[in-house]
């Protein structure tokens, strides 16, 4: 390898192999379309909807999406372009971490992420599928047309049994579709992807020419299978002790702020292209476009739908209706804003787009969370840190078929997991993936300094004389820290994104542990057998 990264040179047996087998296949779009569905503003817009609102009444979620969204944009995500600019290979933040700031922290900061993605997210989008966007997807359909055996089916399908079972369908089959990948995976993301946006943009239809009819509809609902009717929510949610936004005082900065966690959940999750950079076509280019420009895009959306929502239903109604239980409601489910958008339309069709759409939202982190987790153990088998068999690249398919089956078992674990242990929760995955944002923010901070020549072979940007990346870093440090604090120190953020804090950061810290003992091992290991790893993490690994 020819040293032009400002990295000194190792020479040739320092990698596993100089070539990972893998194609640039993946042009803007795609990596536009991959990133915008991490970021899934179809389920995010839903809890933003019922939880943000009834939780902090005095907040005002419009200014939070537009405050998360210019954050995220111009400081994580302006890292992770910058990276991914000048070190466009498997992995993304391993690389980016382990070269520019330290190897350990490279390799924990990625064991980290990676456990989350193969023992946690592969498992929980089928689960999250089957227990709520499915259901509510089919108890809209069915209450709209009077399909009675629509609800029966919903109600079915919400059993462990079933949710193993489908839940396994699922798991499978994506991990079909990404052994044989090339083009066919990418050209079903572009159609899953139209169907969910769709759905999106004809419930913003409905909303904008039919808002007004939002209780009546309602009643129409309720009236065939019982609950609350539209006027009888708000009584029901203050009857509770919620206090409602037109009478909390007006707005209020730090309720405001409080409301970041659920943007973040949207916004906040756009870096996926980064961890396929061997992959992305002009990578120098196109990531900047994928990665900042698609917070940006996504922000754009959820900010209107809040808009749309808001003016349907108004502020005040939208809050309680978080705020009063799903059964009392004579729902088994919270109905978020697609549920009311399906109710102003009697069209099997549209009805059909719609709930579909939402299911779509729901299932495509899947293949999305295989990705990146098999990128992570190529990147980790080049520097031989696991066996080298999770990196093989099939010759024929161009894909990492052994990782890809691997990361498709242990979906099924964590399917397994999350029907029979009930403190099973997004808390701790949350945290460990603030605690690894906030590494690679460091890193970027750092990233001018460390690798000049490295930064310099991606444009070189500069605000005011300081690096653009150093500046983002910094920023980025403030935002995910202090959202951190958030998460752990706040009982009602407690509450909503984990059901005990302590058994969430127990694993989490167990999953550290664990990442350092495998440090340790590997190192030792390859010692043994004449391998110096550390000169490995001195060069860019090979594309």
């Amino acid at each position: 390898m020819q040293d032009t990264t400002g990295i000194r040179g190792s020479g040739p047996g320092v990698f596993l192999r100089r070539s990972t087998g893998l194609v640039r296949e993946v042009s803007l779009i795609d990596a536009l379309l991959m990133n915008s569905i991490g970021m899934n503003v179809g389920i995010g817009a839903v809890f933003l909807f019922l939880q943000a609102q009834s939780f902090f009444p005095a907040g005002s979620m419009i200014a939070a999406v537009v405050i998360g969204t210019v954050l995220m944009a111009f400081t994580l995500l302006w890292v992770y372009s910058e990276f991914s600019a000048a070190m466009p290979r498997s992995g993304g933040d391993y690389v980016f971490v382990s070269r520019a700031l330290h190897p350990f922290l490279g390799w924990l900061m990625a064991w980290s992420q990676g456990i989350w993605l193969i023992f946690f997210w592969i498992g929980f989008n089928a689960w999250f599928a089957l227990t709520f966007a499915i259901p509510v997807s089919l108890q809209a359909i069915g209450g709209v047309t009077g399909a009675s055996v629509l609800n029966d089916i919903a109600t079915t399908i919400t059993q462990p049994v079933w949710v193993f079972v489908l839940g396994s369908l699922i798991n499978v089959a994506f991990g079909a579709l990404l052994i044989f990948g090339g083009q066919g995976y990418w050209r079903w993301q572009k159609f899953a992807f139209l169907f969910a946006g769709g759905s999106i943009l004809i419930s913003a239809i409905l909303l904008i020419t039919s808002g007004g009819h939002v209780p009546a509809a309602w009643d129409v609902f309720v009236g065939k299978f019982g609950g609350l009717k539209f006027a009888e929510v708000i009584p029901a949610a203050t009857a509770a002790g919620y206090t409602l936004p037109s009478a909390s005082g007006g707005f209020d900065l730090t309720a405001t702020l409080l409301m970041l966690p659920w943007v973040f959940f949207v916004v906040g999750y756009a870096q996926g292209s980064a961890q396929i950079g061997g992959e992305v076509k002009q990578a120098p280019k196109n990531q900047y476009i994928a990665m900042v420009g698609g917070v940006l895009i996504n922000g754009a959306v959820l900010a209107i739908l809040v808009w749309l929502f808001t003016s349907a239903v108004g502020i005040d109604w939208m809050g309680a209706l978080g705020a009063v239980p799903a059964d009392k409601l004579g729902m088994s489910v919270q109905p978020g804003f697609n549920f009311i958008a399906s109710l102003l339309t009697d069209s099997p069709i549209l009805l059909a787009i719609i709930g579909i759409g939402f299911v779509m939202w729901a299932v495509n982190g899947t293949p999305l969370s295989e990705l990146q987790a098999t990128r992570y153990m190529l990147a980790w088998s080049l520097d031989r840190m696991v066996p080298s068999k999770l990196g093989d690249v099939s010759d024929k398919y161009h894909t990492p078929v052994k990782a890809i089956v691997f990361a498709t078992i242990t979906g099924e674990v964590a399917l397994l997991a999350l029907i029979v242990i009930p403190q099973a929760s997004l808390l701790g995955a949350l945290v460990a993936q603030l605690l690894a944002f906030i590494v690679v923010s460091i890193a970027g901070v750092v990233f001018p300094y460390r690798l000049p020549d490295v930064w310099r072979s991606a444009g070189g940007r500069r605000v005011l004389g300081v690096p653009a990346v150093t500046l983002a870093g910094l920023g980025g440090v403030v935002v995910l820290g202090t959202m951190m604090v958030m998460f752990v120190f706040n009982q009602t953020l407690n509450g909503a994104f984990g059901v005990t804090r302590d058994i969430s950061l127990i694993v989490m810290s167990t999953v550290v542990g664990l990442g350092i003992l495998w440090y340790v091992g590997a190192r030792m290991y390859n010692r043994s057998r004449g391998f110096d790893i550390s000169l490995a993490y001195r060069e860019i690994p090979p594309e």
